[in-house]
């Protein structure tokens, strides 16, 4: 089916069926209580749509190789695309955030990166240690484990880890294991044999590594002088749990020798509030505590977002809107969507708005369907009839048009839909 709002329709009429087949009311008033609150959507409320942003590009890595900002061999791990199959290999263009993520391990900094889904989070930490590794390994060969990155779940741990590989290809530049608990007794006994630059783990399992000295001291002893700690999906670390976290990167850092620990953590989102200066200080005061590190706002790194549609002033978007909703959504080129009145409202009012405290772009706050056609309609002096099919035009025109430059629409179409149980 290529109509997702079809699909949503057809989806929550199967599952009332289901749902109202459990009970059978015969009380004529509790029955039509019953069918009204099905009948209200109260089970299911209204999905929520939003445009995922898109965030500011900062330099591609082979341009930076040449800059001497990464080394070379950096640069030829993190492509897209195998030598066999075309296309060719791809230098990978990093994003504003990975650039100030690099930049803080050069200097030594320990730092927070909280960014939205799909913004290559895990390329904030990987690029940097891979890129130090390298360095490093030219002059220093030694056998040892010099970063832990830590997840709270082994789900992530095993996508993370397959995504690296994807990137190093059996390189032996830089090598990566997997100690997560769910490994074979002799994958265990080779990890301690032959001990991996970058050993992805679980908190659990890292704190029984520490603890279970007759069984896993040569991973502890692989592991002296630590050099890189992460923890990734930081807002996870609360409470109870959290304190217990916070302990063990304490232990960390007196059992594993870590005099010059770099710290480094990311969360899609851990503060929402205020101006950016705010949320930067309110994120870097939750990491201090949970790093025992110092952590300036100045070192918590959040995204950055950058217009896909083209700069029309809202005076003339506003006046092109009431005939632009009444014709059908179909662009032949990218500069004909980027300079298309309704993308550039509905990216404005569904993906990027400006913050209220500083001016700064962040993500818009997602709407339903019947909020953001009633908000058209008032723009666009339309029905709200004609402002929803205009919308639901444009947004299924968005995802089904399989000719984007680059195999990718200009901005990602996002549906939260919450469904209650029967």
């Amino acid at each position: 089916m290529n109509d997702i709002f079809a699909f949503r329709k057809q989806l929550v009429e199967n599952y009332k069926k289901f749902s109202t087949s459990f009970a059978s009311p015969r009380s004529n008033d509790i029955a039509k209580a019953v069918r009204a609150a099905y009948d209200d959507g109260k089970f299911w409320p209204d999905p929520l749509i939003q445009i995922n942003p898109n965030y500011r590009k900062g330099g591609n890595i082979a341009d930076l190789a040449a800059a001497g900002v990464v080394e070379s061999e950096t640069a030829q791990i993190f492509q897209v695309g195998k030598q066999d199959d075309p296309p060719h290999p791809t230098p990978i263009t990093l994003y504003r955030h990975q650039m100030e993520a690099l930049n803080m391990v050069a200097g030594q900094k320990s730092y927070v990166v909280t960014t939205g889904t799909g913004s290559g989070k895990s390329l904030t930490f990987f690029i940097p240690i891979v890129n130090r590794i390298i360095q490093e390994k030219k002059t220093d060969h030694s056998k040892r484990i010099r970063a832990v990155i830590v997840y709270p779940m082994n789900a992530l741990a095993n996508s993370q880890f397959e995504e690296i590989g994807k990137f190093l290809d059996g390189s032996s530049l830089v090598t990566v294991k997997r100690y997560t608990g769910q490994e074979s007794s002799s994958e265990r006994t080779a990890i301690k044999a032959d001990p991996p630059d970058i050993l992805l783990t679980n908190y659990v399992m890292l704190d029984l590594i520490l603890t279970r000295y007759h069984e896993d001291h040569e991973v502890v002893e692989a592991a002296q002088n630590l050099e890189f700690l992460v923890l990734d999906e930081l807002h996870t670390y609360r409470g109870r749990q959290g304190a217990d976290v916070a302990m063990l990167v304490r232990r960390i850092r007196a059992q594993l020798n870590a005099k010059n620990l770099l710290c480094i953590g990311t969360s899609a989102t851990m503060a929402s509030v205020g101006s950016t200066e705010d949320r930067q200080q309110a994120v870097a005061n939750v990491a201090a505590k949970i790093f025992d590190a110092a952590i300036p706002a100045q070192q918590v790194i959040l995204e950055e977002l950058e217009y896909a549609t083209a700069a029309i002033p809202d005076v003339q978007v506003q006046a092109a809107l009431p005939s632009r909703v009444q014709a059908a959504s179909s662009w032949t080129t990218l500069e004909a969507f980027q300079n298309d009145p309704l993308a550039v409202w509905i990216e404005h009012n569904l993906g990027i708005a400006r913050n209220d405290a500083d001016g700064k772009l962040e993500r818009a706050k997602p709407l339903t369907l019947r909020e953001a056609s009633e908000k058209l309609a008032a723009a666009a002096s339309c029905s709200c009839e004609e402002a929803d099919t205009a919308l639901r035009g444009f947004l299924t025109g968005l995802y089904t048009k399989s000719d984007w430059p680059g195999g990718r629409a200009p901005f990602a179409f996002k549906r939260h839909e919450f469904i209650s149980g029967p």
